[in-house]
């Protein structure tokens, strides 16, 4: 009877705990199925769209369909794509990558009913903001996707927009360029850029969106919308120009990469990184201010009491000159 309570109370502990590993793990259960039920609905929901969404009302219009843009970040251009500058001159897109000054680049067209002209001037407008000239420091693009366009038009939106850049002595980095569809659409591919033209509505539908490229031809960062913030343009052509551009500071700050880019928001956070990198720097030079003259007199104080034996050393007491009568 003695070994008899034991297995009996081993009996009941092995039921108890198995009714509450059941119980715990009841919910665990039901919460995976569940999900898996939500994930289920989620995949079907295009089959039921017409369901829930009778009346098409959130479904996207077929001008909206099928553009948009496609990150290429650290490809390169093709350089010898050719186009027609506004003076009619036939140019390789290659020559604007002089390896010393990036270049922003978009896809417009001057027939476009709207969206061009405000994302041009939204950006000519905050362009006039930023502390870089176009021109001295960086250089802006323009390509037309309207194989049809015409060179006098391409002249006649350059003269828009540098009227309203309003800066002496920046035309010459202003380029609005034409060509034909196949070196559009390479140049457009390479780039990420999707677009489509809309016969319906005799209309290209395209995104808005600058791209900023660097001064060798590597696409570096993008800027969408019609909204932009001076200091995300100023910090993404520091960026684009490899820290080339700018003073001292903007070039430190480049190398020591004190920012970074979040793609969320479409700005760039300092990082508390280069804070420390910067205060161990700023150490080591007040470090080195202060101890090298340290360093250069005492050594010429030894120099000196090594050639004259006689002269007291700071402790009062005269060094010895090695006779002891």
């Amino acid at each position: 009877m003695s070994n008899t309570y034991p297995s009996i109370r081993n009996f009941f502990l092995v039921v108890i705990i198995t009714i509450l590993g059941f119980g715990m793990g009841a919910p665990i259960t039901w919460a995976q199925d569940s999900d898996q039920s939500g994930l289920a609905s989620e995949g079907n929901s295009d089959e039921g769209s017409s369901n829930s969404d009778p009346y098409r009302i959130n479904e996207k219009p077929d001008v909206g369909k099928n553009i948009g843009v496609r990150s290429q970040t650290g490809e390169f251009i093709v350089k010898d794509i050719t186009f027609t500058d506004e003076e009619n001159r036939f140019v390789e897109i290659g020559r604007y990558f002089d390896g010393k000054r990036p270049v922003m680049l978009s896809f417009n067209y001057s027939n476009c009913p709207k969206l061009c002209s405000v994302q041009l001037e939204n950006m000519t407008s905050a362009l006039r903001e930023v502390d870089f000239k176009i021109e001295e420091d960086f250089q802006f693009i323009s390509v037309s996707i309207d194989p049809n366009e015409q060179t006098s038009r391409a002249r006649k939106s350059k003269q828009i927009y540098t009227e309203q850049y309003n800066k002496p002595g920046t035309e010459d980095g202003w380029h609005f360029l034409t060509g034909k569809r196949k070196n559009i659409e390479l140049l457009t591919d390479i780039c990420g850029f999707e677009y489509k033209y809309v016969p319906a509505q005799k209309l290209f539908s395209h995104p808005p969106v600058f791209i900023l490229i660097s001064p060798e031809g590597k696409i570096v960062r993008y800027i969408h919308g019609l909204d932009y913030n001076v200091d995300t343009i100023e910090k993404a052509l520091i960026e684009a120009a490899e820290g080339k551009i700018g003073s001292p500071i903007n070039i430190l700050s480049y190398g020591l990469g004190c920012f970074l880019y979040d793609p969320s928001s479409g700005k760039y956070t300092f990082q508390a990184m280069a804070l420390m990198r910067i205060g161990a720097i700023i150490t080591v030079v007040i470090l080195l201010i202060t101890l090298v003259p340290y360093w250069f007199i005492r050594r010429n104080n030894q120099s000196e009491v090594k050639n004259h034996p006689g002269i007291p050393i700071p402790n009062g007491t005269t060094p010895s000159t090695g006779n002891s009568s």
